[in-house]
């Protein structure tokens, strides 16, 4: 008796899991026959980012040739169609997925510029935060920290490389300005202050950084980025004395920072000019 019970309760559970997996398989089909409706695109935006939008990004996947609307689901190529998106120069990353009511859905993060730079042969490029080369837009001009003077880098030779991996070579380290002007560019778009008064960094012919500041006509020479925040502390004590002392803040032509616990200024040069009379 026992034994045909527990014949009975093998029986009952092998016909419930076949029973299950015969109707997974006819969903399967189902899901896979089921057509595509409709192709829903989210581009971010924020910040005023506009290299791309939702129609860039739908020709994007039309450029391809792939079929998306009315099309049965089992044929759209996801991992392709993410692969594409995913090596754009403007995006920094891309999600597709396609929902159980036939919806594939997108969704595209912009990269964000960093930082302009212009290299010694006008060679113009942008870093973005996370460290990499990207090129210009011919659609948008990013409004971000601008860089130039002594700078050999080119957009070509660096593009495929990361500030991380800069970072992973001493060799690298001696041969490229990128990880000194990604360090300094982004400690100044980390604070509200700096970001709204430095509008350039200048490499000078001793690759020396210059900040070039949006109010006064001073050389502020920075040096390189050891000892950065006390530096910039040492700039705000400067800014703060010279802002509120009257007639204190043009007197130097040259502010510099290299030295350790003391900031270096040189007065400007007062021209005196004579009047030579002439014959009547």
């Amino acid at each position: 008796m026992k034994k045909l019970k527990k014949i009975a309760f093998i029986t009952l559970w092998s016909v419930i899991i076949i029973g299950l997996l015969v109707s997974m398989g006819f969903v399967n089909k189902e899901q896979d026959s089921l057509l595509c409706k409709s192709l829903d695109i989210k581009v971010n935006q924020d910040d005023d980012l506009y290299f791309l939008n939702k129609m860039d990004i739908a020709k994007l996947i039309k450029d391809r040739g792939d079929s998306i609307i009315n099309q049965p689901k089992s044929t759209v190529n996801i991992p392709a169609i993410k692969q594409a998106l995913n090596s754009h120069a403007d995006i920094a990353n891309a999600e597709v997925y396609i929902t159980i009511d036939g919806r594939l859905k997108v969704e595209v993060q912009q990269r964000r510029p960093l930082l302009r730079i212009i290299n010694i042969n006008g060679d113009s490029y942008y870093m973005d935060d996370a460290g990499k080369l990207m090129p210009l837009s011919d659609k948008f001009t990013a409004s971000v920290l601008v860089a130039n003077g002594n700078i050999s880098e080119s957009y070509a030779k660096n593009y495929t490389h990361s500030i991380a991996d800069i970072a992973k070579s001493d060799e690298a380290k001696k041969n490229t300005m990128l990880d000194e002007l990604f360090a300094m560019a982004s400690y100044i778009n980390a604070d509200e202050f700096w970001k709204a008064q430095v509008q350039q960094i200048y490499i000078n012919d001793e690759k020396d950084m210059e900040i070039v500041p949006m109010a006064g006509n001073q050389k502020i020479i920075f040096g390189d980025t050891a000892a950065m925040d006390e530096k910039f502390k040492k700039l705000l004590t400067f800014y703060q004395q010279g802002l509120n002392t009257t007639g204190w803040w043009d007197k130097y032509s040259i502010i510099n920072l290299k030295f350790k616990n003391q900031i270096v200024c040189t007065k400007k040069e007062i021209v005196k000019s004579t009047q030579i009379n002439k014959p009547n």
